[in-house]
């Protein structure tokens, strides 16, 4: 398989200081078009149609921190190759699945739902294939090795061996997958989503790309230590997953926490303690929130009863669904429609528009 030209971190950040006009700066390559986003801050790499729709950003946040946001559905089968020697590489994957091929045991994967952490040698590449059809979106941050204790205001002391030993003496680290806690997760939502132009959007992306980056190296510092005491493995959080998936599809028909621990194959233990771990909490609370989630949606969106709500959200008893449903949003479902009712009503008169003003003898 042929691969795209090498894409190293180099070449990304030189691109940075080429010259530009803040937006209007247009440079065309084989599958796409680079196009500055300010003067030396980032610029954004969008795809030819042919080859893929969406594309990523990229930027300096100072002091040796860049991140790239990546948000795409290839069109094609689009081989890669990326290198970033000299930076700890942290990246949180939120769709997508991608294996990652190089020398020197530097084969990984980017998985949905975890944080795939590694550094690289001088000369080392990593390689992946895009696969037509499939929606990649995911946050990288770059730590250059040389600053992060620095920037982070972290010591040796809070981060693993490996890591330490990466940064005090540069190297490889290999791929190491942590599991995506529901903080960060939503740090690199807030990430892709964020809010603002120019320099309040580098800002901002520079307080989320530390949030993501201490979430991720907590959890894998605490993962070092609990080596020896169970800890939760790839599989594991594979299972969680399929827990969580379990969840959601038998909402009318919900599994207990034993069969739902035997089904994944878990212990009832082991499956309360990974939701507290990677949900923030219990299989049975979890599931509760869900069913109010559900059950809001369809109050809004839909014309169907309130007992076939109760239903399809797990409730034998309207009263239970009913007394289920106040205490989470403080008013009943009935009352939830009307007030949804009228909201609607509202956005429909202001979209009307206003009626022509007759005309008199006088005009």
């Amino acid at each position: 398989m042929t691969y795209e030209r090498l894409r190293s971190m180099a070449d990304m950040m030189s691109r940075l200081d080429e010259p530009g006009d803040g937006g209007s700066s247009v440079v065309r390559t084989d599958d796409g078009w680079w196009r500055q986003l300010g003067a030396g801050l980032g610029y954004r790499y969008e795809y030819d149609a042919k080859f893929a729709e969406g594309g990523f950003d990229f930027y300096r946040l100072g002091n040796g921190m860049c991140v790239a946001l990546i948000d795409l559905v290839a069109r094609r089968s689009m081989p890669r190759r990326y290198s970033s020697s000299d930076y700890l590489t942290i990246t949180a994957v939120l769709d997508g699945d991608l294996r990652l091929s190089g020398g020197g045991g530097m084969g990984g994967e980017l998985s949905n739902g975890f944080c795939t952490v590694y550094s690289m040698l001088a000369g080392d590449e990593l390689e992946t294939v895009y696969s037509p059809g499939d929606h990649l979106r995911w946050v990288t941050v770059y730590l250059e090795r040389t600053t992060l204790f620095h920037v982070t205001g972290l010591a040796p002391r809070d981060l693993p061996p490996s890591v330490v030993d990466f940064v005090l003496n540069g190297g490889n680290l290999p791929c190491r997958k942590v599991p995506l806690t529901r903080a960060a997760s939503l740090a690199a939502h807030q990430m892709l989503e964020a809010p603002f132009p120019g320099s309040f959007r580098q800002a901002f992306l520079t307080g989320k790309a530390l949030e993501l980056a201490c979430h991720i190296l907590f959890n894998l510092s605490r993962e070092v230590e609990k080596a020896d005491e169970g800890q939760f493995s790839a599989e594991d959080h594979r299972r969680l997953q399929h827990a969580m998936r379990l969840i959601r599809t038998n909402l009318d028909q919900p599994l207990n926490v034993h069969e739902m621990a035997e089904v994944v194959g878990l212990t009832r233990q082991r499956l309360q303690q990974g939701f507290r771990m990677v949900y923030g909490d219990t299989v049975g609370r979890m599931r509760d929130k869900i069913r109010m989630e559900l059950a809001l949606e369809l109050i809004r969106d839909s014309a169907i009863s309130m007992i076939e709500i109760a239903l399809e959200t797990g409730y034998e008893h309207p009263a239970s669904f009913t007394r289920a449903f106040k205490a989470a949003f403080g008013v009943s479902p009935i009352q939830m429609r009307y007030l949804a009712h009228d909201e609607l009503r509202v956005k429909n008169i202001r979209r009307k528009p206003a009626a022509p003003i007759a005309e008199t003898e006088d005009d």
